[in-house]
């Protein structure tokens, strides 16, 4: 028996503690779920959808907020409402859910991938002007884990090329740049507020933007094509049904009580883990713009160095650290976008009109990142004690100190 819990050892904890479940239900939440039953207003356009997207446009400083049935369909509704479809391109970075691209390709149009930055795992600048055509619309920047992308300089590349800036703030609930809420520093802002999120609501999600034309124009794409303000069955526009439900507001009113306060928790727990895990060879810790006000941390990433750690594969790291119950660490996308399925068959061709080119030789950085760098720790990891989070760095230097066990 070695002294790794991974190896048959005493784990450094017996369990996790209760503070990294997630989502977190409270007698709040129980009571307004009884409230919404009891009004007989479960969706369309209900009165907690309405209280939820006042909330939330003061909470992000933007004008309009529109709330909808999920993150997915908040992107796929703001290229739409863009007027961005079939021969149109748009640029996005490579590490990042799917639904970055695919809502582009919903649309029709084709998503152009630019690699992502080493010190920040998001969109690189650089990168974007490679991957500008003539046909290039629109610029989607990730706030990948809460950190913000370099809104600065995408932002004066947008500018530059009349191009269209799109946030995709699903991680980035009450991030921050300049002392600028994540949703009011582009043209839109989409947010996802799937059960794993900061804040959650199940399935929902949130389009923020200063733009009335365009609020008004998302307004009715979302309620089925309705023109603006309209309640009846005339449809002038195209739309869909991506109304959000009274239930999924009722909770992410609630859950926007403690967002904040849990955003503070996270950012000192993170500096526990920055200072401790820095000493460690084969561990690397982020970079940081100065401009970056606050990271919400949905998750906590790092670099994995397996060429200073007896060459020990990353998920073997991942196991070990994961068996002495301190933290919830993950290898995140592991696999990158452009070598899915969703690229090589008939369904792209049908949807955008066009064969696919895999980016893959411009893409050094999110290569390393996908394959053997990237590493997270799930932000619930960070809702304990200092104390919590020094039992993460306890751990790894556990693992350090026994890294003969892992090897084969």
């Amino acid at each position: 028996m070695g002294q790794l819990a991974i190896n048959g050892g005493k784990p450094l904890k017996k369990n996790i503690g209760g503070y990294a479940a997630w989502p977190v239900s409270t007698k709040e939440m129980e009571k307004g779920a009884l409230e919404v039953l009891d009004s007989g207003i479960w969706g369309t356009l209900g009165p907690k959808s309405e209280e939820f997207a006042e909330k939330y446009a003061k909470y992000t400083n933007c004008a309009y907020c529109l709330p909808v049935t999920n993150g997915t369909a908040s992107l796929e509704l703001i290229l739409r409402a863009l007027e961005i479809g079939r021969g149109d391109e748009v640029i996005v970075p490579p590490y990042t859910f799917s639904a970055t691209a695919t809502s582009v390709i919903m649309c029709g149009a084709a998503p152009v991938f630019a690699d992502i930055d080493p010190d920040t795992y998001t969109i690189n600048p650089k990168d974007i002007e490679r991957a500008l055509t003539g046909r290039t619309k629109a610029i989607i920047g990730v706030h990948l884990g809460g950190r913000p992308f370099d809104v600065d300089a995408v932002g004066k590349i947008a500018k530059n090329r009349g191009l269209f800036l799109i946030e995709d703030a699903a991680h980035a609930q009450g991030s921050a740049w300049r002392g600028r809420r994540a949703g009011s520093l582009a043209d839109a802002g989409s947010f996802s507020f799937q059960m794993s999120k900061n804040l959650p609501g199940g399935e929902s999600g949130a389009i923020t933007t200063d733009n009335r034309e365009l609020y008004e124009k998302l307004w009715s794409l979302h309620n089925n094509g309705r023109g603006w303000g309209e309640r009846g069955y005339c449809h002038p526009f195209l739309g869909t049904n991506a109304r959000m439900g009274e239930w999924q507001a009722m909770a992410l009113l609630e859950g926007l009580k403690r967002l904040d306060g849990d955003i503070e928790t996270r950012m000192k727990n993170a500096a526990i883990l920055d200072e401790g895990l820095k000493k460690y060879p084969f561990l690397e810790i982020m970079g940081k713009n100065p401009n970056e006000t606050k990271n919400s941390l949905h998750l906590y990433t790092f670099k994995y160095k397996e060429e200073k750690f007896e060459n020990i594969p990353r998920g073997k790291f991942i196991e070990a650290l994961a068996a002495e119950n301190t933290c919830s660490p993950s290898s995140g996308y592991s696999v990158p976008l452009y070598d899915m399925h969703i690229f090589k068959g008939e369904e792209y061709k049908k949807a955008t009109g066009r064969e696919f080119v895999n980016p893959r030789e411009y893409m050094a950085e999110n290569e390393k990142a996908a394959r053997k760098e990237g590493l997270w720790i799930y932000h619930s990891s960070l809702l304990g004690s200092a104390s919590d989070a020094e039992a993460i760095v306890e751990s790894v230097e556990k693992i350090y100190k026994n890294k003969n066990e892992l090897l084969d």
